[in-house]
């Protein structure tokens, strides 16, 4: 739900030479443009707001006669909502201040990332003469809940389970104890995070994991970019993990070992140009990189090279300041703010064998996106990263990875899309488990997880995607998708040739809209329609993702 989805509030006058904006939230929420770009507060740039109220719906909203019965009304009643506090702690204005849209709009975005809320949105309620009075609508998310996974691929199943409270008594706390089981390992982990920690701009994260083959440590505490024109930002991360890296090739496991890797960061930043249209920062860091190889009882080939790298850097980011609100491109019949516009962000680092580096080391990392959208119903997407490093003396610790995607969207209607994306990545020196590979999530869902591997890849697919209406018991949104997958991956010489691969599909999405908002489960069948000897005819994906 967006405020920018009614462009043209009827506005009804009142006492006092007051006007109330008459916006009923429901046709916000029932608005069926795929983008609607107006603002309601732009009309009011420069006014003085003078109060802010602030509106919590439960988790259901008994004010939607579908929502509002025993069972619902139960639940609604055992559900601690969130905290006035927490909310207003994050908004990007105050009392007192002066109407900036974009700030108001911004706000909309920050909190409608927020995993313990299903909806958020900001609108004037009252505008008094020079005076705006503003409404904070947000609807909590279900966030105690007992959590039973299960995914399938076509090498593995991977079953787990947990308790996570992702609203700890309402205060905007998350933490989880879990537990997972595949193949490879058995994980017990615990995990924290707020990125409003004591209701400060304060994020901080702690995870540590206790597995069969090793252990692992996370812990994140920075005051970030909390929006486009913070002025500042510092942080530190320290970072140790460990795991079991299994190399498939062709439905085989051809080598498996230990991979520990080690990240620890500290870093300032500042925001050197500020103005309406675009934000330009500079950052400076340390960063300590350092990956580990272990021989196991399953490795069957030699294993990759220690790698350090320590190292001082700079970061330059610009960002452009311009977003869009879209429905039913990566989420099923929710509000998604798209960053309609250009970002760049490249970082270059340099160290010497002071820093304990085997080797001088120069160390880049780059991304470049930019979204393109044409009279609101075609939407392109481009993406550039590369990330790698050169050392003086030792070629065989230079990876290099250059990779690039283009997505195009087509809105046909509000619930019909046509969607294609071309992908193609080029290596260099890349150890076993950065290798290019396809099958499975990696693009091609008809053949077996990293069927092919390579130092090169391109991946084509085109889906056909209905969002449908349908609200399974008010608890669950549902989408379906026809697809297909061409690709290939090529250049190693220990790999036999590939040759083009191909499959043909039918899927199924589904979208809680009271739990564990964001997140698309996959249900796909995919059949090959190439190099089909040796595989199963047809191959079953299930998962948990991001997008649809």
């Amino acid at each position: 739900m967006s405020s920018q989805q009614n462009p043209n509030p009827a506005i009804s006058d009142q006492n006092e030479g007051c006007q109330t904006f008459a916006i009923d939230p429901l046709d916000i929420a029932h608005n069926k443009k795929s983008r609607v770009e107006a603002s309601v507060f732009e009309p009011l740039q420069g006014k003085t707001i003078r109060n802010i109220r602030f509106h919590q719906i439960n988790v259901f909203d008994e004010s939607n006669p579908d929502e509002n019965n025993q069972i619902f009304r139960f639940l609604n009643n055992f559900h601690i909502k969130t905290r006035p506090k927490v909310i207003a702690a994050q908004l990007l204005f105050k009392q007192g201040d002066k109407i900036n849209h974009k700030a108001m709009e911004e706000t909309e975005r920050n909190l409608r990332t927020r995993k313990y809320l299903t909806n958020a949105f900001v609108l004037p309620e009252k505008v008094c003469g020079d005076s705006v009075d503003v409404l904070v609508i947000t609807q909590d998310a279900w966030a105690l809940e007992p959590q039973v996974s299960y995914s399938h691929k076509s090498s593995d199943n991977q079953t787990g389970f947990a308790i996570a409270d992702g609203n700890v008594l309402g205060t905007g706390n998350s933490f989880k104890i879990g537990y997972q089981e595949n193949q490879l390992r058995n994980t017990i982990s615990y995990d924290f995070n707020n990125p409003y920690f004591l209701n400060r701009q304060i994020s901080v994260r702690a995870l540590y994991q206790d597995t069969s083959d090793g252990r692992s440590t996370l812990v994140s505490v920075e005051r970030p970019f909390y929006a486009l024109d913070t002025p500042w930002a510092v942080g530190t991360q320290i970072s140790d993990l460990s795991q079991i890296e299994e190399i498939r090739s062709r439905g085989e496991v051809v080598n498996t070992f230990r991979h520990q890797a080690i990240d620890n960061e500290i870093y300032a930043g500042k925001a050197i140009d500020i103005n309406p249209n675009f934000t330009q920062r500079w950052l400076i860091g340390f960063t300590q990189e350092e990956d580990s190889f272990f021989v196991d009882e399953d490795t069957l080939q030699p294993i990759p090279y220690r790698d350090k790298a320590n190292y001082p850097w700079v970061e330059y980011q610009y960002l452009e300041n311009k977003y869009g609100v879209f429905k039913n491109l990566n989420q099923i019949q929710r509000p998604e703010d798209v960053s309609v516009g250009q970002t760049l962000k490249f970082r270059v680092g340099y160290a010497g064998t002071a820093f304990g580096n085997p080797d001088d080391v120069l160390r880049y990392k780059a991304q470049y996106t930019n979204i393109v959208d044409f009279s609101d119903t075609h939407l392109l997407e481009f993406e550039l990263m590369l990330d790698g490093r050169q050392h003086l003396k030792y070629d065989h610790l230079d990876p290099n990875l250059l990779t690039s995607s283009l997505a195009y969207h087509y809105l046909i209607d509000e619930k019909n899309r046509w969607y294609a994306r071309v992908e193609l990545g080029m290596g260099e020196n890349l150890p076993q488990y950065k290798e290019l590979t396809v099958g499975d999530i990696t693009g091609l869902r008809g053949y077996p997880t990293d069927f092919v591997r390579g130092d090169r890849r391109y991946v084509f697919t085109l889906e056909r995607r209905y969002f449908s209406d349908i609200h399974i018991l008010n608890l669950m949104r549902l989408g379906t998708v026809v697809f297909l997958d061409v690709g290939k991956a090529w250049g190693l010489p220990n790999e036999p040739e590939s040759p083009v691969l191909s499959d043909v599909g039918i899927g199924l999405r589904f979208s809680s809209t009271k739990v564990r908002i964001g997140n698309v489960i996959h249900i796909d069948v995919a059949m090959p329609t190439s190099a089909r000897e040796g595989i199963d005819k047809y191959q079953l994906t299930i998962g948990a993702y991001q997008k649809f």
